[in-house]
């Protein structure tokens, strides 16, 4: 049983939720753990958004590249206010800055698992 239970937390563990971050510290977090800020930009009822939350960033390989290597800010753009200088045209849009809020590269649209890590990766601080 105790086998069993360990198993079990260890598995949740690798596929644990994306942490979201407060805007507002977000910046401050990156200077500090010389991150790169992954801004996503999102609708309740759109498909791709959903598919991202729900199946892309439950993959374990973009799970812990989230974790490890950035600074995750999720936007409703009907509850919140998206930040001047960030145009966006569809949902999911994604913007990828560096600490100093450059953007750095946009991405409009959901992407596969795989393709996704391959984005992080490349968006990935230095």
């Amino acid at each position: 049983m105790k086998k069993i239970i360990f198993i079990l937390l260890l598995v949740s563990s690798v596929f644990a939720d994306v942490v979201y971050r407060d805007l507002f510290d977000a910046y401050d977090d990156a200077h500090k753990e010389h991150k790169t800020v992954m801004l996503m930009i999102s609708q309740e009822g759109c498909p791709g958004c959903e598919y991202m939350e729900s199946v892309v960033f439950n993959n374990k390989d973009v799970a812990k590249a989230l974790k490890d290597d950035f600074i995750v800010i999720h936007i409703d753009k009907h509850k919140d206010s998206v930040p001047n200088g960030l145009e966006y045209f569809a949902t999911p849009t994604f913007f990828f800055l560096d600490e100093n809020e450059k953007v750095l590269k946009r991405l409009t649209g959901g992407e596969n698992a795989k393709d996704f890590v391959a984005t992080l990766k490349a968006m990935k601080a230095k």
